[in-house]
């Protein structure tokens, strides 16, 4: 939240500006969607023998825009091997050119190990005519949905609401909107003596801010929560400053 105008007669505070929530959104989905249009998530290497070094293999890379398909000649594939990063892994193809990773990149699930056997013993072994291995990880695509899904739920179900003191019709408009719904309500600032900030502890034992407008008869006018306290603070103060200030003047 934060002031957008302070006078005298008006006080309006917003909880958001467009780039509280639209940028991070488009950012996000602009994640997801790169996730789901350019990371490879099922990968084959096919090798067919026709004689003891003679033969090919085409390593086959698909994702959501088509296959990549590279082309290696069996005689000059050495074997593979397990390259590990931390706590990630992949397997990769040795080759008389160079090492070219079997997967486009590192994973921390499968048996790796299992895949670079499988390799070197066919590479090893002239008799074997055919090899066929795939890592299908199409699954992590969903990754890349939850992106965009949760993105475009930020945009479309996400709320601006404004808080307009109005000293001069003496009335606390509050306006909701939203792309789904649009919303306004008036309260009379006579009703309204105080404000407070609510001190309350979620289930993973984090602190939350609220700001409680304090309303005659016992009610209250809850503003968003946040976690930073400064914020709420500062945003109290403004308002219990232009509540006093508006009664001074009566």
């Amino acid at each position: 939240m934060k002031i957008i105008k302070e006078t005298a007669t008006e006080l309006i505070i917003q909880t958001q500006s467009i780039f509280d929530f639209w940028l991070p959104s488009c950012l996000l989905m602009a994640f997801g969607l790169f996730w789901l249009t350019f990371d490879y998530h099922k990968t084959t290497l096919i090798c067919q023998r026709l004689q003891a070094k003679q033969g090919n293999c085409q390593l086959v890379r698909s994702n959501l825009l088509g296959s990549n398909i590279k082309e290696i000649q069996l005689a000059s594939l050495r074997g593979a091997k397990v390259e590990k990063s931390g706590y990630k892994s992949r397997v990769v193809l040795l080759t008389s050119v160079g090492d070219v990773p079997f997967t486009a990149n590192s994973t921390t699930w499968g048996n790796k190990d299992a895949v670079a056997s499988n390799i070197n013993f066919f590479v090893k072994n002239p008799k074997n005519r055919l090899l066929r291995l795939s890592q299908d990880d199409r699954w992590l695509g969903y990754i890349g949905g939850i992106f965009l899904l949760a993105a475009v739920g930020a945009i479309v179900l996400r709320n601006r609401e404004t808080y307009s003191f109005d000293g001069t019709l003496n009335t606390l408009t509050v306006k909701q909107q939203g792309l789904l719904a649009r919303k306004v309500i008036t309260h009379s600032l006579c009703q309204i003596y105080g404000v407070e900030v609510d001190r309350t502890k979620d289930m993973q034992n984090d602190t939350w801010y609220q700001i409680r407008l304090l309303v005659s008869g016992g009610a209250r006018i809850s503003l968003p929560n946040t976690m930073n306290l400064y914020q709420q603070e500062k945003i109290a103060k403004a308002i219990n400053n232009y509540l006093n200030a508006k009664n001074n003047t009566k």
